[in-house]
């Protein structure tokens, strides 16, 4: 038999019978460049569980979605995937976002979901628990009804959730613990009800909760002591009962406390003092035990400050108010202060808001005007105690003041407190 032998002649460099290694390596290169060209014409898809999932949600809510997201097809496509805003933006809601970086840029998973004041009616539905990659999801202000579910426990890569203004009801499940990446959760304005799971001690990331305006009782549990990033805690229009846990001063880095509409015990825990990074402190309604201003001595961040109800005996004179530089609301009505108001109040050029009504404040009012009352809004004093000596003709120099004193002007009501 005949070897294959090279040929020198216009044969094209080929060996008889067999292709060159250069036009094999020629040829395999093509191969994988159409290969690669074909997979990068193919858009990502949204994986099909996922897909499924937000369809049947969609459904069930009797919601649909805006002409750039085609839901209809691959839900994670268009405004889903680009870099266009959908918070607080109307144009896209309901709306998702997505991660299609899995699978070498090929499968999609949707990491937000927002139906955001859409009347969306009915319970949580189920298939929300098959959106496993959900970072943030969004369910404010709807009229979702029934219980939190306690799947919400396995959509472990949340980082915020809002549930607020809705009809949710029932207590919480414990399963919420299992959200240990949250850094915001918000229950507020529903109709849940008991007691605080411990387990929500162990949302350590947390930085904002808010549980206010439900039907929560019993105590704040201990385990909410181990929150140290928190920065705002809304437990207020509940019935906590039980005293103010002394825990809440060492979460220093609160900027926003509010604890008041309760049943909380006093006095007031001295531990608040260590909180020197709050912007707002409400505390009120407290039903039992007498409490000072001292604790507030150190609070000199403070823009807002509501103390009302909240069976403070003391003196106005006990505080150095001249330090509250930033202060524009100050809220001491209906409680025992007694003494004269310190002319250091009436310096605050921040001040916007003043109610001091129902106490038993006495002396006399500065006879010359303040910076005060150029930027005073409501100025209300609703003095109703047989002990005050304000001269009415020193009112007359506050234009912005509003007074009202039963024992000398009878029914006359110009300020309601």
């Amino acid at each position: 038999m005949r070897k294959p032998r090279l040929s020198v002649g216009g044969g094209g460099g080929l060996l008889h019978g067999f292709p060159s290694p250069v036009l094999l390596f020629l040829l395999l290169l093509l191969l994988s460049s159409w290969r690669v060209a074909a997979q990068a014409q193919q858009a990502p898809q949204t994986d099909p569980v996922e897909a499924a999932a937000v369809n049947a949600i969609l459904s069930k809510l009797r919601l649909s979605a805006p002409p750039s997201w085609n839901i209809s097809g691959n839900p994670c496509s268009g405004a889903a995937t680009d870099d266009t805003s959908i918070d607080d933006n109307p144009a896209f809601n309901p709306a998702i976002k997505c991660d299609c970086s899995d699978q070498n840029n090929t499968l999609c998973h949707v990491t937000r979901l927002k139906i955001n004041t859409l009347d969306a009616v009915g319970p949580i539905p189920e298939e929300l628990r098959n959106l496993t990659h959900l970072v943030k999801l969004d369910f404010r202000k709807n009229y979702f009804y029934g219980p939190l579910p306690a799947f919400i426990g396995e959509l472990t890569a949340l980082e915020s959730m809002t549930v607020g203004i809705n009809a949710l009801s029932g207590p919480v499940p414990k399963e919420l613990g299992n959200l240990t990446n949250l850094l915001s959760l918000a229950l507020g304005s529903n109709n849940f009800n008991g007691t605080l799971p411990d387990e929500l001690g162990k949302l350590t990331k947390l930085r904002q909760i808010y549980i206010d305006s439900n039907d929560f009782s019993g105590s704040l549990p201990s385990t909410l002591s181990q929150l140290k990033n928190l920065s705002i805690l809304w437990a207020s229009d509940n019935n906590f009962s039980g005293q103010i846990p002394d825990y809440l001063g060492s979460l220093t880095n609160l900027t926003q406390l509010r604890l008041q509409g309760n049943s909380f015990q006093g006095p007031i825990p001295t531990s608040l003092s260590n909180l020197v990074n709050l912007k707002k402190l409400r505390i009120g309604d407290i039903v039992n035990g007498s409490s000072s201003l001292s604790f507030i001595g150190n609070l000199t961040s403070l823009g807002e400050l509501v103390l009302r109800n909240s069976i403070i005996s003391d003196t106005l004179a006990s505080v150095d108010f001249s330090n509250f530089v930033n202060l524009y609301l100050l809220d001491l009505s209906f409680n025992n202060i007694t003494g004269q108001i310190p002319q250091s109040i009436l310096n605050l050029t921040s001040l916007s808001y003043l109610f001091l009504g129902n106490n038993s404040l006495s002396g006399s009012l500065p006879a010359t005007k303040s910076p005060l009352v150029t930027n005073m809004k409501t100025y209300c004093l609703v003095i109703a105690h047989k002990t005050c000596r304000f001269n009415i003709t020193v009112i007359a120099n506050f234009p912005y003041m509003f007074y009202f004193d039963t024992k000398e002007f009878g029914s006359k009501r110009l300020c309601d407190g």
